[in-house]
């Protein structure tokens, strides 16, 4: 079953075409990771998924509902926000409200839930991301490895069909990321939860991946199985790409 598919998403910043026209179909369960070089637009297109940034072009079936993207409505953009989350590089946490309040406001404020019943469910999903008893800290207290697990509890505290990682792991230092990515494979292998992620783990990309995308000056290049990307690639400019890392 289908979760999201799209179609000629494009986007232009200026004079800056960043996006040339995007496909992409994602099945429930599925695990899209996103290669490609700085520049290539991969982190733009995430942003696109979920409205951060309009599309000038493209259309979305997110859940069985179609969206025209370069025209959608304030009542639509709720709708696509309700069903996908967004975890950012760099945390945007709120920096005035404690770890178990910026897990638990989209489920006070975006779904209404009662304070008692969001509770327990952020406090169940910070234990998950190994946060027990740091409900009542700050993110000022908090390490960067400990700021994206409560961006993650964040992300599922909503249970949403579509999680979306922009490089989870770019701002930590190199002995947070393994912690990060073993809960990013928790997701993955356990709960069988719909992922799209940008990264630049190799590694990772090879073990987590249904399939991974290849994507260059906005467009997708090339896509695959983890196999046949990282063994047999057919496009050169991802042979050059993938030339860089020796250690996948």
């Amino acid at each position: 079953m289908a979760v999201l598919e799209v179609r000629n998403v494009k986007k232009v910043f200026g004079d800056n075409v960043i996006l040339r026209g995007i496909d992409l179909d994602v099945q429930k369960g599925d695990v899209i990771v996103i290669l490609g070089p700085s520049g290539s637009g991969k982190t733009t297109f995430l942003r696109c998924l979920n409205l951060l940034e309009k599309p000038d072009e493209g259309s979305m079936a997110l859940n069985g509902r179609e969206y025209n993207l370069k025209n959608v409505k304030n009542k639509e953009k709720m709708e696509i926000r309700r069903n996908t989350s967004f975890v950012f590089q760099n945390y945007n946490l709120f920096v005035n409200k404690t770890v178990l309040s910026n897990v638990t406001l989209g489920l006070t404020v975006g779904r209404h839930m009662k304070k008692e019943e969001a509770e327990k469910t952020g406090k169940d999903l910070l234990d998950k991301v190994g946060l027990a008893g740091k409900y009542d800290y700050y993110p000022a207290q908090l390490s960067g490895g400990m700021q994206q697990r409560v961006g993650i509890a964040r992300a599922m505290a909503v249970n949403p069909k579509l999680i979306l990682l922009d490089e989870p792991t770019s701002s930590l230092d190199p002995e947070l990321v393994l912690g990060i990515l073993d809960i990013l494979r928790n997701l993955a292998n356990e709960h069988k939860r719909t992922m799209i992620i940008v990264t630049h783990e190799m590694s990772f990309a090879k073990e987590i991946a249904d399939r991974i995308i290849f994507m260059d000056d906005g467009r997708i290049i090339e896509e695959g199985t983890p196999e046949e990307i990282f063994s047999n690639p057919q496009n050169e400019r991802t042979k050059r790409f993938l030339e860089r890392f020796q250690t996948f």
